[in-house]
Order: C-alpha cells, then sequence, then structure tokens
C-alpha cells in the first residue's frame, strides 16, 4: 500500500492519461497509534490473536471494484518460534500489456512473542530492493533501501496482521527499512464482508502521507483493508477466516 501507507500506496501516472493507485502493502501501514486505539485494544472487545500453525490470511486485492492481485499471509508455528509469510502481487494491465506490476515477499521471525528477524524484497519499477533485519540488543539492526543502521526500539514490521501495530507510534517498513510514523483513530464496530460470509470487526483509521483504514474482528484477526488515491479505491477482500 506508500508509506499503507507511507506503508501501503505509491502512485504511479501512466502515459500520462492512466493513473494508478499501486499499493506498496508493505508500506501501506505505517500510522501510529493514539491513545484512543491503545484504549480500544484494552477494552473495546479486540482480542490479540495468536496463529496457529499453518493459517493463512488471503486476500483478493480490488481496485475500482475490479482485480488488482493477491495478498497473502501464511504462519508457521514450531514451539515458541512463529514464522510468517507475506506474499503480495499486484498488476494492471490494458489488453495483453502490463502496465504496472508490484511484488513484495516478507519472512518474518518471531521468539518467545520478541521479532527476531524481518528478510524481505520487492520488486517496483521493475528493480529489485532487498531488506535485512536482526534483533540486537536495545533494537534492530536495519539494512534497507532507505535507511541502514540501529533502530534503538523494538518496532512491529508493517505487515499488518499484527493487531499490535494499532497501538503503536511507528512501524518498521518491510519495504524500505525506514521507521514510519502514525497516527490511529478507532473507528467502532463495523460488519465486514468476506468470502465466507460476514463479520463485525472494528475499523482504525491510520492517518500518514495517505489515510488507511483496517478492520480487526473480536479474535484480532485482520478481516479488511481500504484507502483511496488518485480517485481509485483500493479494497482488500479477505477469503476465509483463519482458524
Amino acid at each position: 500500500m506508500r508509506s499503507l501507507v507511507r506503508t501501503c500506496v505509491v502512485m504511479l501516472t501512466i502515459v500520462g492519461t492512466l493513473s494508478v493507485a499501486a499499493i506498496d502493502p508493505a508500506l501501506a501501514v505505517t500510522q501510529g497509534p493514539s491513545a484512543s486505539a491503545s484504549a480500544s485494544l484494552a477494552g473495546g472487545g479486540v482480542g490479540r490473536w495468536k496463529p496457529a500453525d499453518g493459517s493463512r490470511l488471503e486476500f483478493d486485492v480490488l481496485r475500482n471494484g475490479q482485480p488488482f492481485g493477491r495478498h497473502v499471509v501464511s504462519f508457521r508455528r514450531k514451539g515458541d518460534t512463529l514464522s510468517v509469510e507475506t506474499d503480495i502481487d499486484l498488476k494492471v494491465m490494458i489488453g495483453p500489456l502490463t502496465v504496472y506490476h508490484y511484488v513484495h515477499d516478507a519472512t518474518e521471525t518471531w521468539i518467545g512473542g520478541s521479532l527476531e528477524r524481518v528478510e524481505a524484497r520487492t520488486k517496483k519499477d521493475g528493480r529489485w530492493r532487498q531488506l535485512a533485519v536482526k534483533a540486537v540488543q536495545g533494537g534492530l539492526d536495519v539494512a534497507g533501501a532507505a535507511f541502514r543502521g540501529v533502530l534503538d526500539k523494538p518496532l512491529i514490521p508493517s505487515t499488518h496482521w499484527n493487531i499490535d501495530q494499532m497501538s503503536q507510534a511507528a512501524m518498521l517498513s518491510t519495504e524500505t527499512g525506514e521507521m514510519l510514523r502514525m497516527t490511529v483513530v478507532d473507528r467502532g464496530l463495523e460488519t465486514v464482508r468476506i468470502g465466507t460470509g460476514e463479520i463485525q470487526a472494528r475499523r482504525y483509521l491510520m492517518k500518514s502521507d495517505l489515510d488507511a483504514e483496517f478492520w480487526y474482528d473480536a479474535r484480532g484477526r485482520w478481516v479488511k483493508c481500504a484507502f483511496t488515491a488518485e480517485g481509485s479505491r483500493v479494497e482488500y477482500v479477505l477469503r476465509e477466516l483463519p482458524a
């Protein structure tokens, strides 16, 4: 989604006539949390989901109601180690011609609830960019396209599955390695459509370069994302709820 924000969306103008909101989902979510967001996590009925081994979040990504690509998050758990793989593939075509293609792959390793490593790669504008992050004493050692050095505080990666991102003031961009600052507003409960029906979920508005919205159900599972950029409405539709 550009920073979906600065984490989520990047604007792309093609041939001067086609305007495409390109989700840099890796970035999309950089909005930090406000006191209201923190309070909602603590007392608003939203739990902290602990993905089981084999759990999977699979979203169909739509742009103005038309297929735009997919965003899949897969979980593997062994003992106190949780591995999270994010795969994003977004594409815009005019006839047989691909005019925009965005690919982002990221792997997070969590041990005992603490982030230990992140490895990611992003293909945008025909170029691949790499990111490597490892936990060190007092912070995270980051080697990314936009930042190299040690961030002196623990940060949650901008992969959006972790409800705790709604109670933070900044996130780690898994595309560029930057620390992305953000503010979050709790918008209350809503009914959300998913592939298998409907579910009640809490909506959070994340404010940054671009406003984006994220929905989490009572267990803390990420169930939807949406934002508008350059006149295009981009929406994530979850295929089915994970265990």
